[in-house]
């Protein structure tokens, strides 16, 4: 009988498997058909053919004391046994082949063998490699080291077009400062600078901060004396990598910046201002903020003289082509300030006229070791009416300010040398003797006629048809207005509700008396005493102020202004309440004498 289980031969009544252990389970009594099967033809051994081979397969008898267990060298082998004529005979079992099942086997194999290549080349950084060799479409991390492979070798365009490839396929891949240089190293190998200079600002923009790439820039930058260019670019790769070497290469390739012989910031007294260069270069400047350097600016010959006033002086130093860093210093320049006059009367009211006199007491700034002559010489202008003095105004010659009956404003300044004007002296008097004569007011109007109120019928019954009567244009009145001419002057009227009314006369008639009984003919001195006057001197221009009403800032005002040798006019003006126009009296003198007299009323 065959054991099942290990296919051994065994002995007939063999309930256990001597070679494998195990309990036989085929039954010694099977007969039949089934005993066939088992090997056996009526409960003896048959010799079984090896299927397909035609021959015998014989097993050698074993050795002595050999081990049983031994495997056998082929599964389906019989042990040996001898017949009844004492011969040596050996009994096998024949083994079937089943070769549609070792097709699918194999064809399985073959189909897991190709998805495991495909799987390799595709899912894999080793099998991408060797797409990329085989010219195959490859991610961006096999092109880069197949670029660097073909680098290597020598095969510098098909390295570039590589490296471009695996670029363009992921420009965001890891590392890609390090694989930009690859680019640039193929590319500067095969002499395309152009190319590899763009890559590497590519990679300052990667990665700002690494110094690689501004080191290859600018090894790239002085071969090709791209000097100004460089010089540029040193102070961009210093801010972005914190390396100060930049900044010392680059002060050795510019001229130096230029300085100056005085040190910025506040001077007293002008100056004169040397630029200097330290290699004896060109050197260009401009005064203010605006411009360009050295393109705007103007080259350098002499001093260049700084008056007071706040300054901003640029300049560089030029070689070639090449341009120091500029030069920017500030200059504040004051001029000493000399200090107010000083008054010998002290202010408030007194019973009689007072005359005051004006000190000049020097400040600090004129005890200086280093002071100039100018801050010396000092002039001291005044004024009466209470308006804040000039260099116009009235000078003071040394004697008694007299001072006027009624309220006046004493104001004084000191101004030196330099025109530097001292603050303001100011002292208020009140004189009690004497008589006040009072400002031009509302009330004062011409003998016969009245600003705003005499009708053109009434002042054409009084002085007769005009020569012409026209229509015109005023802008400073509302209304249409109708302009009268006559032999001595003209009168013009404006519309209101009730007709026309006057609000203009300019006459030379003797016979029209003006306000407070003044004429044609009178002297100055009569017209001036009718009204207000501080008895203010001349100014520089030849006027004289009578007063300004300092109470209501100088509405109200008189003044003798000269117009030639021998033309003056006296203008007196107040403001109304009633609608804040101005009321103006005029005289025209010619030779000191009155020959014009007129008033005009002034909305605007």
């Amino acid at each position: 009988m065959v054991c099942k289980q290990c296919g051994r031969v065994l002995k007939d009544d063999a309930l256990i498997c001597e070679f494998c252990g195990k309990e036989n389970s085929v039954s010694p009594h099977i007969a039949g058909v089934q005993g066939h099967r088992q090997g056996r033809k009526n409960g003896t051994a048959s010799d079984v053919q090896l299927p397909g081979a035609g021959q015998m397969y014989v097993q050698p008898a074993p050795r002595e004391n050999a081990d049983v267990r031994t495997p056998e060298l082929f599964a389906g082998a019989s042990r040996q046994r001898k017949d009844e004529t004492g011969k040596q005979t050996y009994r096998v079992r024949k083994v079937m082949i089943n070769w549609v099942r070792v097709a699918i086997v194999l064809a399985a194999l073959a189909v897991m063998a190709v998805i495991g290549a495909f799987a390799y080349l595709n899912y894999t950084d080793g099998g991408q490699v060797i797409m990329a060799r085989m010219g195959k479409d490859a991610n961006a991390q096999a092109l880069w080291i197949y670029g660097q492979e073909l680098l290597d070798q020598g095969y510098v365009d098909q390295a570039i077009e590589t490296f471009e490839r695996a670029y363009e396929k992921d420009p965001e891949l890891d590392n890609m400062y390090a694989h930009l240089q690859q680019l640039a190293d193929a590319y500067e190998a095969g002499g395309y600078i152009g190319k590899a200079e763009e890559v590497y600002k590519l990679m300052t923009e990667v990665e700002p901060a690494r110094m690689s790439a501004y080191r290859s820039l600018i090894r790239i930058m002085e071969a090709q004396d791209r000097k100004m260019e460089l010089a540029a670019f040193y102070v961009v790769a210093y801010e972005n990598t914190g390396e100060k070497d930049f900044l010392r290469q680059r002060e050795e390739l510019l001229p130096s910046t230029p300085t100056t012989s005085v040190e910025a910031g506040s001077l007293m007294f002008e100056r004169d201002i040397a630029l200097l260069s330290k290699e004896d270069y060109e050197i260009y400047y401009i005064l203010g903020e605006e411009g360009i350097l050295p393109e705007d600016g103007q080259r350098y010959e002499s001093a260049i003289h700084l008056t007071e006033g706040s300054h901003v002086l640029r300049a560089v130093a030029v070689s070639n082509d090449l341009v120091s860093d500029e030069m920017v210093v500030k200059y504040n320049i004051t001029l000493p300030r000399p200090t107010a006059p000083y008054p010998s009367l002290a202010p408030g009211t007194y019973e009689q006229r007072q005359r005051v006199r004006l000190k000049y007491l020097e400040g600090e700034d004129d005890k200086r070791s280093d002071a100039k002559p100018e801050q010396k010489e000092i002039t001291m202008y005044y004024t009466l009416d209470g308006q804040t003095p000039t260099s116009n105004s009235p000078i003071y010659q040394g004697e008694g300010i007299l001072l006027p009956p009624g309220r006046s404003m004493l104001k004084a300044i000191s101004v030196n040398g330099f025109g530097k004007v001292s603050n303001v002296l100011e002292r208020e008097y009140k004189i009690q003797s004497g008589k006040i004569v009072p400002f031009f007011r509302s009330g004062d109007e011409m003998a016969d006629v009245t600003i705003l109120k005499t009708s053109r019928d009434a002042f054409v019954k009084k002085y007769g048809q005009p020569k012409e009567e026209t229509e015109i244009e005023d802008n400073t009145v509302r209304g249409v207005v109708l302009k009268a001419t006559y032999n001595w002057g003209e009168a013009r009227f404006v519309m209101v509700a009730d007709g026309y009314v006057l609000y203009y006369l300019n006459t030379s008639n003797s016979a029209m008396v003006g306000p407070r009984k003044t004429r044609i003919g009178d002297e100055e001195e009569k017209v001036t005493a009718q009204f207000r006057d501080v008895g203010q001197p001349k100014d520089q221009n030849g006027d004289r102020s009578l007063y300004w009403n300092y109470d209501n800032n100088g509405k109200d005002k008189g003044k003798v202004y000269h117009l030639d040798d021998t033309h003056d006019r006296i203008d007196y003006s107040y403001v109304r309440q009633e609608d804040g126009a101005t009321v103006t009296l005029s005289y025209e003198l010619e030779n000191g004498k009155v020959q014009r007299i007129s008033m005009r009323y002034r909305l605007q």
